[in-house]
Order: structure tokens, then sequence, then C-alpha cells
């Protein structure tokens, strides 16, 4: 693994790529920035494409902890044990190009020392080394002997995994970019990296943000209970009371009296009136489907009879 850096120009390394293409073998792998990795100068060299693999490497640059003690330390020890007696008027033309050792010997101060490449090529081995790591999936510094495809990259992921109960949601172009989002009621998802939430059986539910579906409770009002019981009675009074008076009607159905007060228009009244209170009977002891077809239907249609004839009534002179 060789590295060459950002200082070298595109006409130098031109040159340097000439001289070794006809004794480099294939198998290298060569690290650079986007200065020369890019360049058409480069790329444009007969023979370029046998020297191995170029990874062009572009960061930005940050201060990184211990490299610059490192160095005064390095220094240090080196011009202690030095026997060379350097020059105080040296003059070094590039320090990128001049190696620590000559730097210790000859006393140069390292404080306008420029350490933006030492950078580069600290993060682009270490960019490397981490995507072999999860490629050949290195845990405790033990790795699988896995079959590493060429140009296989490890998967890129630039946003934490949603927890379960959360789809992800893509964001931008990237795939490894995503948000999270939480699942509807009456869905779940009980996995990671799913970016779809699965629905509930039938018989099932749940709410928001569920990992897990649950199974329905079904809450009924039973026959015996006591304020069935009493419902039932006060139903009973009702009906007794509307047949009761719609037996009277009949029976002086042609009393001035019972024409009056609208005649048969007033035993589809009390028969619409039977019906809406039948329908409570709906309501109690397990539900099932014709009962919860006709609790409410039963009722709005019975009443809607009623107040039709109210009004047809009303118009009457």
């Amino acid at each position: 693994m060789l590295s060459l850096s950002q200082q070298a120009s595109d006409y130098d390394i031109c040159i340097a790529y000439q001289a070794v293409i006809p004794t480099l073998k294939s198998d290298k792998v060569w690290i650079g920035t986007e200065d020369w990795s890019m360049a058409t100068l480069v790329s444009g060299i007969p023979g370029i494409s046998t020297i191995g693999t170029v990874l062009g490497v572009s960061v930005q640059y940050a201060p990184f902890s211990g490299f610059q003690d490192f160095e005064n330390q390095a220094v240090s020890e080196l011009r202690d044990i030095s026997a060379v007696n350097s020059s105080s008027d040296m003059v070094v033309p590039c320090l990128q190009n001049t190696d620590l050792y000559t730097m210790a010997t000859k006393r140069y101060s390292l404080e306008n020392y420029d350490i933006t490449s030492s950078f580069n090529v600290y993060k682009a081995v270490y960019a490397v080394a981490h995507a072999l790591r999860q490629v050949l999936k290195c845990d405790s510094g033990q790795c699988e002997k896995t079959e590493v495809q060429a140009g296989q990259v490890p998967e890129s992921r630039c946003s934490p995994e949603c927890p379960y109960g959360y789809r992800q949601l893509q964001v931008g172009q990237h795939k490894c970019c995503f948000e999270c989002m939480a699942c509807p009621a009456s869905t779940f998802l009980n996995k990671t990296g799913s970016t779809s939430c699965q629905s509930c059986a039938q018989g099932q539910w749940s709410p928001a943000e569920s990992e897990a579906c649950l199974n329905r409770t079904v809450l009924y009002l039973p026959w015996d209970a006591p304020l069935s019981l009493a419902l039932l009675v006060l139903l009973a009074l009702t009906l007794l009371l509307t047949l009761g008076t719609a037996a009277l009607f009949l029976r002086n159905l042609t009393t001035p009296v019972v024409k009056s007060a609208g005649g048969r228009t007033c035993l589809l009244m009390l028969l619409s009136l039977t019906a809406a209170s039948c329908s409570t009977l709906c309501h109690f002891g397990t539900p099932s489907q014709p009962a919860c077809l006709l609790k409410q239907s039963l009722f709005l249609f019975s009443f809607t009879v009623c107040l039709a004839c109210v009004t047809v009534r009303s118009f009457q002179v």
C-alpha cells in the first residue's frame, strides 16, 4: 500500500509514474488525494491502468489529537541521540519532502510545520482500514474468512437504525440517509431496515409505533347483567304501553276522536316506535353481524318514519 502526498504536482506525479510503470506489478494499492488521482494528465499516461488500484480520497482537515505530541516527542528523542551538529542557518525548501529525522538533526522548529498532508494520509489509511474491517466483519480482533469480491465496498449508513415500530423513509438520493416514521395504528413492525409497516391480522389491533399486534378484547352487555335486566324491564313497559295504545286506536278507528287524531297515521307512528324500541335488543349479548347491522339501521329507519308521520300530520287542516 503506497501513498502520495497532495503537495506533489500533477506533473511530478506524471514523471514519477512514467519512470516506475515498467517495473511495477498490478497488485499495488495507491492512495492519493483528488489533486492528482482525478487529473487527466495522470490518467492519460500510457500503461497507467497496469499499476494496480488507485484510491483518491478527499477529506476536510480537522485537528486530530496525539499527532502533534507524537511529532514533538519523536523530534526531541532524535535530537537527544543524534551525534550530528546542525547548522543554524539550515534552510528547508519544502517541509513536506523533508523527513522527520532530517528536521530533528538539523534543529528545525515544528511550529510552522503544516500537517494537512499528514492528516490526509492519516484519514485515507484509516478509511481503508475501517472499510476492510467492515467488509471482513472483524470484531474483537478476529475476522471472518469471507471471500471479498473486487470492488466490494461496505454498506454506507449515515443514519442510525430505526427502532421497532418505525419504518425507514428515504431522504434524498442516498439509500443510507433516511428518517424514521412511526407506523400508524393497526400496523406493526418488528424488524429494522424495512420501508413499510405490516398490517395486523383480522381480529387484532395495535396502537401507533407498535412492534406487535394485540388480540381484540370483546366487551358486551350480558343478558343477565343487572343493567341489562333493568333496561329489559323498561323496554317491556314501553312495548306494553305502545301496543295497548295501538289496540285502543284500532278498536275505535272509526270514531271521530281517532280520526281527528290522525287515524291510520297514528297506527303507523305507533308501529315505528315499537320497531325503534325493539332495536334495543340488538345491544345485549355477544355481538353478531346481524345484530351489528340492525341496531343502528332499524332505529334510524323507524324513528325517521315516526318523524315523517308527525310532519305530515302537522300540515293537515
